[in-house]
């Protein structure tokens, strides 16, 4: 792979997305903290003061999606996404970054259905209240469709590495955000 310096407005759309992507990754470890709390009253609203808040069960359900989906983001920016890597490993190295490619354009299209199919969801259920929480229905899908406006992102910015002969960004940083270790 040939390593090519960028422009200064490419490290300036770099160091935002790094922004974002650390942003996104705050949000969702924020929620998973915020969701362990909250299931961990309803357990002791349940045995100890045997009364169960009603909300616990909708709202650590929400909290989820917004730790599912700004971990996902992140992993498709730092490459811990599905691909072909196994397949990529005995095939000679022009093939497995066609391969890396193809992964990243479906990871993209993927994205992109998310933002197009749970904005109409979201538009759907605009009308509605959440009954236990009394927030609108479309937040419920907030979480997927911002995650999905992420991937996209990432997915966009990771083909664009690709296509200028650059590393991907999971490839560029000596210590990445996430590790599978």
């Amino acid at each position: 792979m040939v390593r090519t310096r960028l422009s200064g407005a490419q490290r300036g759309l770099a160091a935002a997305l790094d922004t974002t992507c650390r942003i996104a990754l705050f949000v969702s470890g924020f929620a998973l903290l915020a969701m362990t709390a909250i299931v961990a009253y309803a357990v002791f609203g349940r045995f100890v003061l045997n009364d169960t808040p009603a909300w616990a069960e909708s709202a650590s359900m929400l909290l989820m999606g917004w730790m599912i989906m700004g971990a996902a983001a992140v992993g498709v920016r730092e490459g811990f996404h599905m691909g072909f890597d196994a397949l990529k490993s005995v095939l000679p190295a022009p093939v497995g970054r066609f391969f890396d490619v193809v992964s990243d354009l479906c990871i993209t299209g993927f994205g992109a259905g998310m933002v197009w199919f749970t904005g109409e969801l979201a538009a759907e259920v605009a009308d509605t209240t959440l009954p236990v929480l009394g927030l609108n229905g479309a937040i419920e899908y907030a979480p997927m469709t911002l995650g999905g406006i992420l991937i996209t992102l990432f997915g966009i910015e990771r083909l664009l590495a690709h296509a200028a002969g650059r590393l991907a960004p999971a490839d560029r940083h000596p210590t990445p955000i996430l590790t599978d270790a």
